[in-house]
């Protein structure tokens, strides 16, 4: 009797406590699982409690909190993804930095001219560029609140300078406080260049212009304050005045070549061109300036050339401003070498000289508008200065290129290497 009370004791405290922790304990631990998931990110694996009606509402009050969070998260992760687009596509390198400076954002394109690596978040930006400039500017920004805008000079990238324009942007948390700026860091190194060489053509194209100018207004005084010269000395200003307005002509030319074969709008008109037939029909058109200095010219074309799409007008003007370079250097007696040959998928136009031949120094400059080796003797011989720019304005224009090779005393190559045909570009 007595084993049998303790046993029924024992079933009645086991229910009890079976009830209890059913209805009391087991609920507010699957809360708990189900608000740490919530925490975590994770899929909770049921909202319903349904032994205890307290526990069954909290639970199914934390439904659409949990599904509000997915959806918060996935826009979240969504907007950085587009954040991180957005300052991939831009040109320029641009980093977020806090209120320290320490860098919280940057794209690629500040990685790899600064050629910093991915793991830089947290960092201050002037361990990262170790530039004092851009950390004074950027210091200004966030002191003051305005932009502040400087050039800096980089030479971290394949060993070539770069002029960078750094733009720091402070933006504020709050109506007092500053909580940062946007550093942009956009490449004028090109625009720089494009600056000094329309600086330096006017500068060109005005000297050029004088002394021809000058020597007008020179003869044309003498000869308003003495119109009676001797007949020898009036032939032999007239000759003078002529040979200037030649070479203002030429020079005008040469300017408005240039300037159309620069302009945006600039096309070509391609056709199929027989270079044998081609050169060699320029070679007789030259036979005069040849003999004038007794050169001898010499035509070397591949028998298997083919034919090149090229603008036959244009590849005129450039085959003719190469034979005047290599006539003007020639020295008296000596040849000239026009050749044409395939590579690959390319032609090779080159016309050899044995002329005085350009100093080493001078090679990779040649083709820069009014670069002259010689400037006293180019200008002697009449150039403008200008012939060798616009063959390669042409090349390029052609997507080609040009190149020259030389030895002093033994004579120089101009090379123009054009693609084949059209498609070639592609």
């Amino acid at each position: 009797m007595v084993w049998f009370a303790l046993v029924l004791a024992a079933a009645i405290l086991f229910a009890l406590a079976f009830h209890v922790w059913r209805r009391w304990i087991e609920p507010w631990r699957e809360v708990e699982e189900l608000v740490h998931d919530i925490a975590a990110g994770r899929a909770p694996r049921k909202f319903l409690m349904s032994a205890n009606r307290r526990a069954r509402g909290i639970g199914l009050a934390l439904e659409p909190l949990a599904g509000r969070q997915v959806e918060l998260e996935r826009n979240v992760h969504e907007g950085t993804l587009s954040v991180q687009a957005i300052l991939s596509a831009l040109p320029d390198g641009l980093v977020v930095v806090d209120d320290r400076r320490r860098a919280q954002m940057m794209n690629a394109e500040f990685l790899r001219v600064f050629g910093v690596g991915d793991n830089a978040t947290g960092v201050p930006l002037l361990e990262l560029i170790r530039d004092a400039t851009v950390d004074r500017l950027l210091a200004e920004a966030l002191d003051t609140g305005e932009p502040r805008r400087e050039s800096i000079h980089v030479s971290r990238v394949a060993d070539k300078h770069l002029e960078i324009e750094v733009s720091a942007v402070p933006f504020r948390v709050n109506s007092n406080q500053t909580g940062g700026a946007i550093v942009l860091f956009r490449d004028i190194t090109q625009l720089r260049q494009v600056e000094e060489m329309r600086r330096d053509f006017i500068a060109n194209v005005s000297h050029e212009l004088r002394t021809p100018l000058s020597i007008f207004r020179g003869y044309l005084e003498t000869l308003l304050a003495d119109p009676r010269q001797p007949p020898d000395e009036l032939l032999r200003i007239l000759e003078i005045m002529e040979r200037h307005s030649d070479r203002l002509n030429a020079l005008v030319d040469d300017v408005l070549s240039l300037a159309r074969l620069e302009s945006p709008e600039s096309e070509i008109d391609r056709a199929e061109i027989n270079l044998p037939n081609f050169l060699g029909a320029i070679l007789r058109d030259w036979e005069k300036r040849f003999a004038a200095k007794e050169l001898k010219a010499q035509l070397d074309v591949s028998t298997n050339l083919p034919s090149l799409h090229a603008d036959e007008s244009r590849l005129q003007e450039v085959i003719y401003n190469l034979l005047d370079n290599a006539v003007k250097y020639s020295q008296t007696g000596g040849s000239i070498a026009v050749r044409a040959a395939a590579v690959g998928d390319q032609i090779r136009l080159s016309v050899t000289d044995q002329g005085v031949g350009i100093p080493a120094r001078d090679l990779p400059r040649i083709f820069e508008r009014f670069y002259r080796a010689d400037k006293a003797r180019s200008r002697e011989l009449g150039g403008t200065g200008l012939g060798l720019s616009i063959v390669k304005h042409i090349a390029q224009l052609h997507g080609g290129r040009v190149e020259a090779e030389s030895e002093l005393g033994r004579g120089t190559t101009m090379s123009v290497i054009l693609p084949i045909t059209a498609s070639s570009l592609l």
